[in-house]
């Protein structure tokens, strides 16, 4: 018999499950549908850093971060989902990258976002771990969460099973082969099982799969994918890095520094020139095992050529050259590493890739390497805007 929905939702990383989320509050009947056991792309495949200090102040990508963290906490209240509200610190490794973040922080202030600034002192007596002739101060912004990538949207799902038992059903290892309108009301959905499914909405948040729907397209799509480089330590015995740790080279990456007329004063022969080549910047997490994640590098390609980004081999280089420059800033018991993998995402110039057929079909990917801290924040206007046609 086929079943019908108001919302089908295809792929069940942030973007998906947080659509079905902010469906399933509007009183929705929803079905998640994915492809694989359980996700296992980028959404699992992170530092868990949830960083809205890493979008530029007032936009409305920095917006969605607010309330992605507002979010995250509330469901933690409600159930462990593996939210630890612990801060995110970018460390400063020259006076001029220090100039920056004095500068951001004011930006901040003009949009009510707190943060700290931290002389030289102040951060080593908080993260006595950090080397000594690295440190040039900091900014800590103590509203900012970490996640546990391997377990939080899983654990979203049990919440989201518990929480909506009538509206909500979702199936994994059920690939979908067909998405169609049948009329100016509804949507089909076929699974590779034979099986079909109707509802008024059909959202394809497929990540980077872009061979079994529409490939037409996603072929003129603009989208590229990024692969990068991670590893863990074993458990540290008597390190404790308190929450999302960030660094000079981040400062140099990411989107809020542009912000900063002092951004631009960066002396580039600062980064050694494989850092750039491999795109590579230094983040710090650990998890709850007491194992510390380090990463990442970014390597790139268009859509049709992303089965080129060696998707069975790392670089170990590429992690050698990572591991040189997180030793330059960082001291640890161990830097033997128990795990090394890649994780792969796509990304659009217009910051994510929206494409609606017939007002029923609404495909939403791309959102590069900020999901983890804005999915669940962009979902909730996406559906709005969705449920408004």
């Amino acid at each position: 018999m086929t079943q019908s929905f108001d919302i089908i939702v295809i792929g069940a990383g942030a973007l998906g499950v947080f659509h079905a989320y902010h469906a399933l509050k509007e009183g929705k009947k929803v079905l998640l549908l994915e492809k694989d056991k359980r996700a296992q792309e980028a959404t699992v495949r992170n530092f868990g850093q949830v960083v809205p200090s890493g979008l530029i102040p007032g936009s409305e990508w920095h917006e969605y971060g607010r309330i992605a963290t507002a979010l995250y906490k509330e469901l933690q209240e409600e159930f462990n989902i593996g939210i630890r509200n612990n801060g995110s610190c970018y460390i400063a490794g020259t006076a001029s990258e220090m100039a920056v973040l004095e500068e951001l922080q004011d930006k901040f202030k003009s949009v009510d976002y707190t943060s700290e600034l931290w002389t030289k002192e102040q951060l080593l007596a908080q993260y006595p771990m950090v080397q000594t002739d690295y440190a040039a101060g900091a900014l800590f912004f103590p509203q900012e969460v970490s996640a546990e990538p391997e377990i939080l949207i899983h654990r979203v799902l049990e919440l989201l099973n518990l929480k909506f038992p009538q509206q909500f059903s979702h199936r994994n290892n059920c690939p979908v082969v067909d998405v169609a309108t049948t009329g100016a009301e509804q949507v089909s959905v076929s699974t590779a099982d034979k099986k079909t499914y109707l509802a008024a909405h059909c959202i394809i948040c497929s990540g980077r799969e872009f061979k079994l729907l529409f490939p037409e397209i996603f072929s003129n799509s603009g989208l590229i994918v990024s692969k990068l480089n991670m590893m863990a330590t074993y458990p540290q015995q008597n390190t404790v890095l308190p929450g999302n740790i960030l660094t000079g080279l981040t400062i140099r990456r990411y989107e809020s520094f542009t912000a900063c007329d002092s951004y631009y004063q960066l002396d580039k022969a600062d980064v050694p020139q494989d850092c750039i080549d491999y795109g590579i910047h230094i983040l710090f997490k650990q998890r709850v095992d007491g194992s510390v994640i380090i990463g990442d590098s970014h390597l790139y390609a268009p859509i049709a050529d992303q089965d080129d980004l060696s998707v069975f081999y790392n670089d170990l280089h590429i992690n050698e050259v990572m591991l040189r420059e997180a030793k330059k800033i960082m001291q640890l018991d161990n830097w033997n590493m128990a795990q090394t993998w890649a994780g792969f995402y796509a990304q659009h110039e217009d910051e994510i890739f929206c494409h609606s057929l017939e007002n029923r079909i609404h495909i939403i990917t791309g959102i590069g390497g900020k999901g983890m801290t804005t999915a669940a924040g962009f979902a909730q206007q996406s559906m709005r805007k969705i449920l408004a046609l």
